[in-house]
C-alpha cells in the first residue's frame, strides 16, 4: 500500500509547487474502488472527473463553472491553493521576525519589550484583517452556502430550460425582450 501511494504523494507535491503543470508527474489514470462499484478509471487532471462521482449532468457542470473562475494569479500566490497556503504562511511567520530584528538592531529598542510588542501587535492587526476578511465575505455573498445555492438555483433552472420545447423557449425568450425594452 505504501509504496503504490508513493507516486501520488509526488504527485501531490509537485502540483503544490509546479500548479497544474505537474500533470506531467502523474499516471494517466488511477484505479479508483469503492463499496458500491469494482473499479473505475479515474485521471485527476481533467475537468470530467465529476461525472464519475454520481453520473449527474449537474454536478459536472457546476464543477465545471467553479473550475473557469479560477484566480488569475500564479498558484504559489492566491491563497485559495495549497502553494498559495503555503507560501502566504511562510511570509506571515517571516514578517514579525523581520520587524523585531529591525526594531532591536536599528532602533536600539529593549529586545524583551520589543518582542511583546510586536507579537501582541502583529497578533492583533492580523486577527482584525482576518474578522475583515470574513465580514467582506458575507457582505458581498461571498461564502460557501450563498455559492452552493446559486449553484443549485442555476442547475435548477437549466434542467427546467432543457425540459421545454422550442416554441416554449422561444415564447420566454420574447416575454424577457419585451420586459427589457
Amino acid at each position: 500500500m505504501a509504496r503504490s501511494m508513493f507516486p501520488l504523494c509526488v504527485c501531490a507535491i509537485a502540483t503544490i509547487i509546479f500548479g497544474h503543470d505537474a500533470a506531467a508527474f502523474a499516471p494517466a489514470t488511477i484505479n479508483v474502488r469503492s463499496a458500491t462499484s469494482s473499479a473505475r478509471q479515474f485521471s485527476p487532471f481533467t475537468a470530467n472527473n465529476a461525472s464519475l462521482e454520481s453520473g449527474s449532468r449537474t454536478k459536472s457542470s457546476s464543477s465545471a463553472l467553479r473550475m473557469s473562475e479560477k484566480s488569475n494569479l500564479p498558484v504559489f500566490l492566491d491563497p485559495g491553493t495549497k502553494g498559495g497556503a503555503i507560501v502566504l504562511s511562510l511570509i506571515l511567520f517571516v514578517i514579525p521576525i523581520v520587524i523585531y530584528q529591525v526594531v532591536t538592531g536599528v532602533f536600539g529598542v529593549d529586545e524583551i519589550e520589543a518582542g511583546r510588542d510586536i507579537g501582541v501587535g502583529f497578533s492583533v492587526i492580523t486577527m482584525l484583517l482576518w474578522g475583515s476578511t470574513y465580514i467582506f465575505r458575507v457582505a458581498t455573498k461571498d461564502m460557501t452556502y450563498a455559492k452552493q445555492l446559486k449553484d443549485y438555483e442555476d442547475a435548477v433552472i437549466a434542467k427546467r430550460l432543457e425540459e421545454l420545447d422550442e416554441d416554449e423557449v422561444q415564447a420566454l425568450v420574447e416575454d424577457i425582450e419585451r420586459e427589457q425594452f
